[in-house]
């Protein structure tokens, strides 16, 4: 019987150690990982359609047919700059651009300029 308590112990210890480490990976990930869109009425839209929101994950992000995979992320404090390389719609392309977050705003600066996105909730 004290096995059993020492063996629940000890996988409850684990799992709550489990939980506390990805709790503290989710909150070290940066401020724009997040889904953006135009206006918040695009939240809703589901990535098979053209005019889906922006799924930014640490490491890359989706938006309908195009799909990145980031190369380099250098920054903080709400501005990084990302180098990826892309698909678009099945075409490989390299794709450079500028993150910028504030509050519930992401910026998204390339070689056409810049334009806002909303943080969906």
């Amino acid at each position: 019987m004290r096995t059993t308590t020492i063996k629940r112990s000890v996988g409850l210890a684990t799992l709550a150690a489990a939980l506390l480490a990805s709790a503290s990976a989710h909150a070290a990930d940066p401020a724009y990982v997040g889904t953006w869109a135009s206006d918040l009425g695009q939240c809703k839209v589901a990535q098979e359609r053209q005019e889906a929101p922006l799924v930014l994950s640490k490491d890359g992000y989706d938006q309908h047919e195009t799909h990145c995979k980031f190369k380099s992320v250098d920054g903080a404090d709400g501005e990084w700059k990302v180098k990826s390389d892309c698909t678009v719609e099945g075409n490989a392309e390299p794709y450079d651009f500028t993150l910028t977050v504030s509050g519930d705003t992401l910026t998204v600066t390339d070689e056409a300029g810049s334009r806002d996105l909303l943080a969906c909730k």
